[in-house]
C-alpha cells in the first residue's frame, strides 16, 4: 500500500513538474514573442508605410515572410547578448522614423536623392528642419524608447530556447534564395521576346553612373528596412564615385563659344534674348493633335503652328528610349553612354557666351535615372529643384511656371532656361491635376456610363497626361510673347511610351519599337525672332519633315541664339542646311546597335525592331 501511495505521489510530482513545464515553456515563448515583437515596432512601421504605398502586398508579403522576419528573429538572438547590438538596432530604430517619413511622402525607401541632399546640407538646415517637425520627431524618439524598453524588459524574463526557430528561419532564407535565383534563370526562357524586360548592360551602368546589376536577392531586399539601407549606401557611393570622377574629368572643359549672330541677320549687342528648352518626359510622336492625332491632346500647339508660330518635326527619333541614356543626348549632342564624358553640355557654351543659365527641375534631383543629367544641370548659374515622385507625382509639371515668370523679370538681357519635366512618366494619372481629365480613367460613380477597361483607361490617363503638357507649353509660350527682343522655346521628349494593345500587353519604355524611338519635336519662336532670323525659321520649316535624331538638338538651339565655337557641329543644325544621314543608329539597354532606317519588326514581338538581316 505505501507502495502504491509512493508511486502516485510521484506521478502527481511528475505531473506538476511537466505543467510546469509547459506552463514556463509558454510563458517564455510569450516572453520571446512580446520581446521580439516590441523590438520590431519602427521597422514595422516603416516597411508597412511602403507596402501600403507601393500597393504590392503580394510581392513586400513574400519578402517580408520568408527573408526579413526570418533573418530578423536571428538577429535578435544575437540581440538579447550583445550589448552593441542593443545600440546599433536603437540607433537604426530612430532612423526609422525619417524612412517611414520618406515612404509616406514620396511613396518609396529613401535612396540616392536624399542621400545627395543629407550630404550637401549644411548642421543648420538639418537642425532647422527637425525644429519644423518636433512634435512628430519627440513621439518617434518616445515611440523608440518605449519599445526598445519593453523589448529588452520582456527579454529578460524569457527563457525560451528557440532552436526549432533557428532552424525554420534558416529554412525560410534558403527558400527563398532559391525562389529568387531560380525566377532570375528563367525570366528570359519563358519569356518570347527578350526585350520584354529590359535590363542595362553593365558596360552602360559603369560609363553612366559606376553601378553594375546587383545580384537578385540584394535586388529584391534593396527597398526594405534596414537590411536594404547598406544595399542603397553602397549604391550612392559607387554613384558618387563615378559621377565625381567625370565631374573632375570635365572641370578644365571649355568650348571657346562665343555668341555671333549670322552676319546676314544681324542682332543688337544688347538685345534681350530669351531660349527656353523644355526636356519631356515619355511623350509619343502620335499623341499630339498637332502631329495628327484625332484627338484633341494639344489645342494650344495646333493653334500655335496654325498661327506660324511653330514647327514640329515630323521624322525625329532619339537613339536611347530611356531617361539616363536620352537626355544628356540632347544637353551634348553625344551618347553618354557609349562613348563616355567628353565634353560639358549647351549650358556651358550658352554661358561662355555671355548669357546666364537656369535649370529647373520637377524630377528627381539625383537618381538611378539623372545622374549625369545632374551633373550638367550643375553647370547653371541657378539651379531649381521641385523634385516629384517618380511614381505618385506629387508635384504637377506647372510648378515651373511661377519661377519661370519670375526669372524673366530679372535684368540679365540673355537667358537660357531648361526646364526639365514629368510629363507623362507613369503613373500617367498622376501626372495631371483632376481639372485635366477630359478623358476618363473610370467609369465609377458616373450614372450611365459605358464601362472602361484597364487598357482604355491606360490609354485615356496618358492621354490626358499629353493634353496637361500641352496646357504648360501654352503657358509658356504665352509667357515668351509678352516678352520684348527675341525669345523661342523648344520641346523635345526623352523618348516615347509602349501602350497596352489587344496584340501586345506591354506598357513601358526602354525597348526599340516605333513607339519608344519615335518622339514628339517642337520649335516655338516669337514674332521678333522669325522676322529677324527669316532665314533660320524658312530652313526650320524646309526640315520639318526630314528624318533626323534628338542630338541635333545640341547645334540647333546653339545656332538658334548665335553661339559658334570651333568644330562646331553645323551640320547637325536644324536651322541651316540640313543633310539628312543615310544612318541613324539606335541601341538598346545593352547596347547592342541596328540602324533605324533599315530595321524590321519582329514578327508577334509587339513591334519591336531587330536589325536587317
Amino acid at each position: 500500500m505505501n507502495t502504491t501511495a509512493s508511486q502516485s505521489q510521484q506521478h502527481q510530482q511528475q505531473s506538476q513538474q511537466q505543467n510546469q513545464y509547459q506552463h514556463q515553456l509558454k510563458a517564455g515563448l510569450s516572453y520571446e514573442l512580446l520581446s521580439f515583437f516590441f523590438l520590431l515596432i519602427p521597422f514595422a512601421i516603416a516597411n508597412g508605410i511602403v507596402i501600403a504605398k507601393a500597393a504590392a502586398l503580394p510581392l513586400y508579403g513574400g519578402k517580408i515572410i520568408l527573408f526579413v522576419l526570418p533573418v530578423s528573429f536571428l538577429f535578435f538572438q544575437l540581440w538579447k547578448k550583445l550589448l552593441v547590438l542593443k545600440l546599433l538596432t536603437a540607433l537604426l530604430a530612430i532612423f526609422a522614423g525619417a524612412e517611414a517619413y520618406v515612404a509616406y511622402e514620396f511613396g518609396g525607401v529613401s535612396g540616392s536623392s536624399l542621400y545627395s541632399i543629407l550630404t550637401t546640407s549644411d548642421s543648420s538646415e538639418s537642425f532647422h528642419y527637425l525644429l519644423q517637425h518636433a512634435q512628430i520627431t519627440m513621439l518617434w524618439l518616445v515611440l523608440c524608447a518605449a519599445s526598445t524598453a519593453l523589448a529588452i524588459y520582456f527579454a529578460r524574463r524569457s527563457a525560451f530556447k528557440p532552436g526549432g526557430f533557428v532552424i525554420l528561419c534558416l529554412l525560410c532564407i534558403a527558400g527563398y534564395g532559391w525562389y529568387i535565383g531560380a525566377m532570375s534563370a528563367s525570366t528570359y526562357l519563358k519569356e518570347k521576346n527578350a526585350n520584354r524586360y529590359p535590363t542595362i548592360s553593365e558596360d552602360g551602368k559603369e560609363k553612366l553612373f559606376g553601378v553594375g546589376n546587383l545580384p537578385p536577392l540584394l535586388s529584391t531586399v534593396k527597398d526594405t528596412y534596414p537590411y536594404g539601407l547598406p544595399v542603397r549606401l553602397w549604391m550612392f557611393w559607387r554613384e558618387e564615385k563615378v559621377m565625381r570622377g567625370m565631374e573632375q574629368k570635365l572641370s578644365q572643359f571649355r568650348f571657346g563659344a562665343a555668341a555671333t549672330a549670322p552676319s546676314a541677320e544681324p542682332a543688337s549687342k544688347d538685345a534681350q534674348e530669351t531660349y527656353v528648352l523644355v526636356l519631356g518626359e515619355t511623350a509619343r510622336f502620335d499623341r499630339w493633335t498637332v502631329n495628327g492625332y484625332e484627338r484633341d491632346t494639344s489645342p494650344n500647339l495646333l493653334k500655335a503652328r496654325q498661327n506660324g508660330e511653330l514647327v514640329s518635326m515630323r521624322d525625329m527619333i532619339t537613339p536611347r528610349t530611356f531617361t539616363m541614356g536620352s537626355i544628356p543626348i540632347y544637353l551634348s549632342g553625344r551618347d553618354i553612354m557609349q562613348e563616355g564624358a567628353r565634353q560639358k553640355s549647351l549650358i556651358s557654351a550658352f554661358r561662355e557666351a555671355g548669357f546666364k543659365t537656369y535649370f529647373l527641375s520637377t524630377q528627381v534631383k539625383k537618381s538611378f535615372l539623372n545622374n549625369v543629367t545632374t551633373l550638367f544641370a550643375a553647370e547653371a548659374d541657378v539651379q531649381q529643384y521641385f523634385e516629384s515622385d517618380e511614381t505618385l507625382g506629387l508635384v504637377y509639371d506647372d510648378a515651373l511656371l511661377g519661377p519661370l515668370k519670375n526669372i524673366l523679370q530679372e535684368k540679365p538681357a540673355k537667358k537660357l532656361i531648361v526646364l526639365h519635366t514629368m510629363g507623362s512618366h507613369a503613373v500617367y494619372s498622376a501626372r495631371y491635376p483632376r481639372a485635366f481629365e477630359k478623358y476618363p480613367v473610370s467609369s465609377a460613380g458616373k450614372a450611365g456610363a459605358e464601362p472602361i477597361d484597364d487598357m482604355q483607361a491606360t490609354s485615356n490617363a496618358y492621354d490626358n497626361s499629353i493634353r496637361y503638357t500641352d496646357h504648360v507649353l501654352g503657358e509658356i509660350m504665352q509667357t515668351l510673347a509678352l516678352l520684348p527682343g527675341n525669345a523661342a522655346m523648344i520641346y523635345g521628349s526623352d523618348h516615347g511610351e509602349s501602350l497596352p494593345t489587344k496584340a501586345c500587353k506591354f506598357i513601358g519604355h526602354g525597348v526599340l519599337n516605333e513607339e519608344n524611338l519615335r518622339v514628339p519635336y517642337f520649335v516655338w519662336a516669337n514674332q521678333a525672332y522669325r522676322q529677324q532670323h527669316v532665314t533660320m525659321w524658312q530652313n526650320l520649316l524646309k526640315n520639318q519633315d526630314k528624318a533626323s535624331m534628338t542630338s541635333a538638338n545640341f547645334a540647333t538651339l546653339l545656332d538658334m541664339a548665335g553661339i559658334s565655337f570651333a568644330n562646331f557641329p553645323a551640320e547637325h543644325s536644324l536651322v541651316r542646311e540640313y543633310r539628312v544621314r543615310p544612318e541613324r543608329m539606335v541601341m538598346n539597354m545593352q547596347n547592342t546597335e541596328l540602324d533605324f532606317n533599315t530595321a524590321k519588326e519582329k514578327a508577334g514581338a509587339c513591334g519591336m525592331l531587330q536589325a536587317k538581316e
